[in-house]
């Protein structure tokens, strides 16, 4: 797992326009369901915090969805296109 926190204009969903993002969060599968992800997910969530961050931006599997919801994660605010040369 990687984290980053990226430094933007502030905006409408940004004051400070501090984002964080995580990156490649990954569970072997031998190992799920055991509170790994959880426990590591609310200390990253403290560091971001700490850190000012007022948004943490993840991509989430459809297996991994609703544990990123109960740790309070909902759907972007903002309109998310991508462009592919």
């Amino acid at each position: 797992m990687r984290s980053t926190i990226e430094q933007w204009f502030p905006g409408p969903h940004s004051r400070n326009g501090r984002i964080g993002h995580v990156i490649g969060m990954v569970t072997d599968p031998s190992y799920r369901r055991r509170g790994r992800s959880r426990a590591i997910m609310l200390g990253l969530l403290d560091w971001f915090r700490d850190r000012d961050a007022v948004r943490v931006d993840l991509t989430a599997s459809h297996e991994a969805e609703p544990l990123y919801r109960q740790l309070g994660f909902s759907d972007h605010p903002d309109p998310l296109l991508c462009w592919k040369p």
